[in-house]
C-alpha cells in the first residue's frame, strides 16, 4: 500500500497541526515508505497544508535528503544565503524570516533562523528521522555557549 497526498494531509491534521504554524521539517523520504508520486507528492502535501503558515526545510544540496533538495527548487520557495546552513521557506513571511542569513558567522547563530523558531512559537516535525538529525539542537548549544560544540 502506498500513501497518497490525501493520506499525508490527513496525517498532518491528525497530529494536531493546523497549517498556520511556522514549522521546520527534518525528514527521510525512505522512512516515509512508498508514496504515490514519490517525493513530489510529499512536498505537494506539505506545501498545500502549510500554505497559510511558514514551511521551512534545511537545504544544503546532496547532504540533507531528497525532500529538501526538491523543495528548494520549487516555484515560490525562498532560499536563505547562509554560507553553510541554508534554509528554504515557503509561505507567509518566508522572505522576511530568512533575511540576513548571509551575515551569520556560525551554522546556528543566536538570532539566526534556527534560533528565531522559538521566538515565533515555531514547531519541529521529524519525518522518519530521530533527534540526531535535528539541527535545532545545535542552535540551543550555540545560544547556551556549550563548549566543544563545533
Amino acid at each position: 500500500m502506498s500513501y497518497t497526498k490525501l493520506d499525508l494531509l490527513q496525517d498532518l491534521a491528525d497530529m494536531g497541526l493546523t497549517g498556520q504554524e511556522t514549522i521546520l521539517i527534518h525528514s527521510s523520504m525512505k522512512s516515509i515508505g512508498p508514496v504515490d508520486g514519490g517525493a513530489d507528492t510529499v512536498l505537494d502535501a506539505l506545501m498545500e497544508f502549510f500554505r497559510p503558515g511558514l514551511l521551512l526545510l534545511p537545504t544544503s544540496p546532496c547532504c540533507v535528503g531528497i525532500l529538501p533538495e526538491l523543495f528548494r527548487q520549487r516555484p515560490g520557495v525562498v532560499r536563505s544565503l547562509h554560507p553553510t546552513h541554508s534554509m528554504a521557506g515557503y509561505g507567509q513571511q518566508a522572505v522576511s524570516y530568512l533575511a540576513g542569513e548571509e551575515l551569520r558567522n556560525t551554522p546556528c547563530t543566536p538570532g539566526g533562523c534556527y534560533d528565531r523558531l522559538k521566538d515565533v512559537g515555531g514547531k519541529i516535525l521529524l519525518v522518519g528521522v530521530t533527534h540526531a538529525r535535528n539541527t535545532y539542537i545545535h542552535s540551543i548549544e550555540e545560544v547556551l555557549n556549550v563548549s566543544h560544540r563545533l
